[in-house]
Order: structure tokens, then sequence, then C-alpha cells
């Protein structure tokens, strides 16, 4: 009788998971009808974000490294109010700067209007 549970189970199992790639598979097709499935990855994507938040910005990748490394100077020296300064003046532009560990990135943002 154990076994004969056991044998159920996994074919229930089996069964649901089934069901599961066949409801992907359409959910997949649905998607790519509509056009809403990319083929792109997230670095593509990613890419293609920043490139146009440069373009809208009219800034250069080296003019946001050279504003990060400005901002870590600024850091090291605990000067935190150059530091929001410079934060906050990507972040009305649309370039948020995030720190990552010992790092820090910057991604394409909705511009921040500053207060006056």
């Amino acid at each position: 009788i154990r076994l004969l549970q056991k044998k159920q189970q996994k074919q229930q199992q089996l069964s649901a998971i089934k069901s599961l790639v066949d409801l992907h598979r359409e959910a997949r097709q649905v998607l790519d009808v509509l056009g809403l499935l990319s083929s792109s990855s997230y670095a593509e994507v990613l890419r293609q974000l920043k490139d146009k938040a440069l373009a809208r910005t009219g800034l250069k990748e080296e003019d946001i490294t050279d504003s990060i490394l400005e901002r870590a100077e600024a850091r090291t020296k605990k000067d935190f109010g150059k530091s929001d300064v410079i934060r906050s003046d990507l972040a009305a532009k649309g370039i948020a700067l995030m720190d990552i560990g010992n790092e820090t990135v910057w991604r394409p943002c909705v511009p921040v209007l500053q207060e006056e």
C-alpha cells in the first residue's frame, strides 16, 4: 500500500510539473504575440536605458565616473555636504547613484526636482 501511495504522489507531482511547463509555454506565446516578451538580457536593457539617459542629460559616461570619484573623495574627507550635492545634482538630471559595498554604480532614474 505504501509503495502504491508513493507512486501516486510521484504521478501527481509529474502532472503538476507538466501543467506548470504548459502554462509557462502558453504565457510566453501570449506575451510574444503582444510584443511584451523581450529577447534582450537585463544587461542589454540596462545599457540601452543608460545610453538614453546619457543622451537626455548631455553627459558622457566619463562625466558620471568623474562625479562618482569626486563624491568618493568627498566622503573619504567626511565632506558629506559636497557628497550630497553631487548626488542631488545627478539625481536632478536623472542619474541615480547607488552605493553597493565599497563601490558606487549609477542607474537611470526619473529626474528629481531639487528644492530651492
